[in-house]
């Protein structure tokens, strides 16, 4: 069965995500698009740079012209942020994105993005599983459509850096100093960080920028275990700052100069700080339940109102549309700001943590040291536990909705179990949440000390393990 997680579907290339299933997720997208009379407004078709990506989107486009659906299909590989910045440009019905993000190089996906220019909500992701489902019902192949000639082609690299660049502060970027790096990861990011640089004079080099779809046997995620490739280069090139984005352009991660990690939490804390005082931008700050304390602590510093939502960028998304947000993220390195698409773009982000480091003149390390020194050090930890679905629902319905008096040694204080379980400990906290498209269940930990931190993770573990 095909199943949409937090961010549209994903599953191993020739298992379950095959062309058939492609041209069915496509053709229910064509249902919806037809089933509200949008299908002049048409639909975006963009790609990422995994194996069969480009066929799997021309395959799309085909099955969505033959329903009468005009098609827009970009003409060479794109970061997802540029592909939500042409549907949003073009008025256009929706936009399908052919990746599967951060996974392995054995999966592929597809990401629909809605008309507003950002992840698509709850309820259309509803609307679009229920063709879905009822297609599957019905059973049967989907044979490929040829792409008919009146498929319009465009090219997505100035449209997209030129929407980044209206956020972005010339003056404080021609003030930058020193190296940049910018590892893509062999993601679909690859050239357009150095575009960009180029245009602001920039000493900037990517890092795996080379065509690989195996990404090198790592996986895409910007996240410190992933990142030995850009620790090589920095040893190399002695680097002021360090960036890091995904196998779809849509997430960051940094490293300081001393080859301290910087986190997702700690980049929204940045971020907010730079924003709000540098830039004189107001909103409010939006953050999944996994997020850092920190963050909150910010907030309350700067007087900015604080919305916490389940796990998901489309909950904060939806904020983006409806209040007036200066931030938003979550602890997978999504952030979204003001003044922009209410969309994640690793690119943007990165550019603007460059922003950061010239604005103060202070590497994003020491900002942060001086940040926690006042709101408090906060230390942050997540283990993927690898568990069948029988053991998944087991554990979670142990969780939910009555969570344990007791996890080992740890005695939870309260609880938050809205979207997987959160449970609040003395000096800290623990997240239980089964993932959606992975045999996974993700538990996330934070506390006061290192110390802490590591017996909330080891006793969080040990009880998802037995339960």
């Amino acid at each position: 069965m095909i199943k949409f997680g937090t961010d549209g579907w994903r599953g191993i290339i020739s298992e379950d995500y095959t062309f058939s299933n492609v041209r069915l997720v496509a053709h229910a997208i064509a249902d919806y698009i037809l089933g509200r009379g949008e299908a002049a407004k048409g639909v975006v078709v963009g790609y990422d740079a995994r194996f069969l990506s480009r066929s799997y989107a021309e395959d799309c486009a085909g099955v969505l012209a033959s329903r009468g659906v005009t098609v827009w299909l970009s003409d060479a590989i794109l970061p997802t942020p540029a592909l939500t910045w042409q549907v949003k440009d073009r008025q256009a019905a929706g936009g399908i994105m052919i990746t599967a993000s951060h996974n392995p190089g054995e999966y592929n996906g597809l990401k629909f993005k809605a008309s507003y220019g950002g992840s698509a909500s709850p309820e259309i992701i509803a609307d679009i599983e229920t063709y879905v489902r009822r297609r599957e019902t019905e059973g049967g192949e989907y044979p490929k459509i040829p792409l008919p000639a009146g498929v319009e082609a465009f090219s997505p690299h100035d449209p997209y850096l030129d929407h980044i660049d209206a956020v972005l502060d010339p003056k404080t970027l021609a003030a930058s100093k020193g190296k940049i790096l910018f590892d893509v990861m062999h993601g679909a990011a690859s050239g357009y960080a150095a575009r960009l640089a180029a245009r602001h004079g920039l000493d900037l080099v990517e890092v795996r920028s080379e065509y690989n779809p195996s990404f090198g046997g790592v996986n895409p995620e910007p996240i410190d275990k992933n990142l030995a490739a850009l620790r090589a280069a920095m040893a190399e090139h002695k680097a002021a700052v360090s960036l890091a984005t995904d196998g779809d352009g849509d997430r960051i991660g940094a490293i300081d100069a001393d080859g301290r990690f910087i986190n997702a939490h700690q980049i929204i804390a940045l971020l907010a700080k730079y924003l709000h005082e540098k830039r004189g931008w107001t909103g409010g700050i939006a953050q999944t339940l996994t997020v850092s304390e920190l963050v909150k602590r910010v907030a309350a510093k700067y007087g900015l109102k604080l919305y916490e939502t389940p796990v998901g960028f489309k909950y904060i998304a939806n904020l983006m549309l409806s209040e007036d947000i200066l931030i938003g993220g979550e602890e997978s390195g999504g952030i979204g700001i003001k003044n922009y698409i209410p969309e994640r773009d690793g690119v943007l982000l990165g550019f603007l943590l460059i922003e950061v480091v010239a604005a103060y003149g202070k590497t994003l390390g020491q900002l942060l040291d001086e940040m926690m020194a006042e709101l408090g050090h906060f230390y942050y930890g997540r283990e993927d536990l690898h568990l069948d679905d029988a053991r998944k629902n087991r554990l979670m319905a142990s969780l939910v909705p009555a969570p344990p008096a007791a996890l080992g040694t740890l005695k939870p204080l309260s609880s938050n179990c809205t979207d997987g379980c959160k449970l609040y400990v003395d000096g800290g906290w623990v997240m239980f949440r089964a993932s959606g498209t992975e045999p996974i269940v993700r538990v996330y930990a934070e506390a006061g000390s290192p110390e802490l931190l590591a017996t909330i993770l080891t006793e969080a573990v040990n009880y998802a393990r037995n339960a």
